[in-house]
């Protein structure tokens, strides 16, 4: 209906876990949404609110790679298939009938012994939620940060720090000289920006950094962020010596060409790391994370072709609507129009998406601002 209740959520649970009733679902632990309606030729609406509530999951699954789905209508049940391209649904499956009742229960037994993976989910990006260490002295949020004894002298208070929670993610980096890949563990914060479209590009970006949070952490509980992890399934060429338009492949060239102008230091994003997210075929050979591998055992032609990346880049900023005052929105934009100048005249890079929501505001160590111009996705050499 309007305020998006759907009819049915399913959910993995783990064996002999024990189900408490009433069974309540929430968005964030579905794993996959069924629409029901009385007769079998209703099955056009059904599909259409299917497509509707998915997309919910994306927005508050950040480890979601893909989604399953099903419609009940009638006497017939579809299973469906939602990648970042397109969906893909199965013939009906009569329950009236003998074969349409085992092809259903096959489907059931199938997401019940299947690998994670294949349920839609990123192995590669762990929650977690930890209390972290007590430390002596350290910086308060409020109040004093000492306290006196008996005989008087002062004595560092000991802060009770919130519960963290932060994913944990692996960042695959692809080295094109020696054509080698290394993993890299990146811990971040709850996202800043998620998906929230059925078919697109899936980005959604994470502030966090390298170094593990249960041996030093913010103490507003959170992850001490010195980067962001920007994660999203662009369209490839599923060659990666041919992937031109990769963004990777665009910083890396700009900061060859411009890495030596220090009037440009901070004006264009530095990549620390970052390539294809790699996966687990399933045999033990690690592969490309595509819309390719997600179909290995889909007999379909992909008409559009997506490859999942991950990359870590700097500066750190805040969206442009963080300006102070009317000069710092004059040297933002000053910055960032520099920074164009050079990539499309000196590095021939034409960015082709500038907007509002690709500049950023960074903050130097005296308080003063520059601008950052971010997002190079639809990047293309000239």
């Amino acid at each position: 209906d309007h305020r998006g209740r759907v009819d049915i959520g399913l959910k993995l649970v783990k064996p002999k876990m024990p189900i408490v009733r009433p069974l309540t679902i929430t968005n964030a632990a579905m794993f996959a949404i069924a629409e029901a309606k009385a007769y079998a030729d209703e099955h056009v609406d059904a599909f259409n609110q299917l497509f509707c509530y998915s997309r919910l999951l994306y927005k508050m699954q950040p480890d979601r790679r893909f989604l399953w789905g099903m419609t009940v209508c009638g006497e017939n049940t579809y299973a469906c298939l939602f990648t970042p391209s397109n969906a893909y649904a199965t013939p009906a499956m009569n329950v009236q009938t003998p074969e349409g009742r085992r092809a259903l229960i096959n489907f059931f037994v199938g997401w019940s012994l299947c690998e994670w993976d294949r349920c839609g989910y990123d192995p590669s990006m762990v929650l977690r939620s930890i209390v972290p260490r007590l430390r002596r002295n350290p910086i308060p949020m409020a109040g004093p940060s000492t306290s006196e004894t008996a005989s008087g002298s002062q004595q560092p208070v000991r802060h009770m720090q919130s519960k963290l929670t932060y994913y944990e993610i692996q960042v695959h980096n692809y080295d094109p000289e020696s054509q080698e890949h290394t993993t890299r563990q990146y811990f971040a914060n709850l996202p800043m920006v998620n998906a929230d479209r059925l078919f697109s590009r899936h980005t959604r970006c994470f502030s966090g950094s390298f170094t593990d949070p249960s041996l030093r952490c913010g103490y507003d509980g959170r992850v001490i962020a010195t980067s962001l992890l920007k994660t999203g399934w662009p369209e490839s060429n599923m060659d990666i010596a041919a992937d031109t338009r990769d963004e990777c492949h665009m910083l890396r060239k700009i900061t060859r060409i411009l890495g030596s102008d220090a009037d440009l230091n901070g004006r264009y994003p530095t990549l620390v790391c970052g390539g294809r997210a790699r996966i687990d075929s399933g045999d033990g050979v690690m592969v490309d994370d595509s819309v390719q591998s997600i179909l290995a055992e889909v007999d379909t032609e992909i008409t559009v072709h997506r490859v999942h990346k991950r990359l870590v880049i700097e500066p750190l900023g805040e969206p442009l609507n963080t300006v102070r005052t009317v000069r710092e929105l004059i040297i933002v934009l000053y910055d960032v129009m520099s920074a164009y100048s050079a990539i499309s005249g000196r590095c021939q890079i034409l960015h082709r998406d500038i907007s509002t929501n690709n500049i950023i505001v960074c903050r130097n160590a005296n308080g003063s601002a520059h601008g950052t111009l971010i997002d190079f996705d639809f990047a293309l050499d000239i």
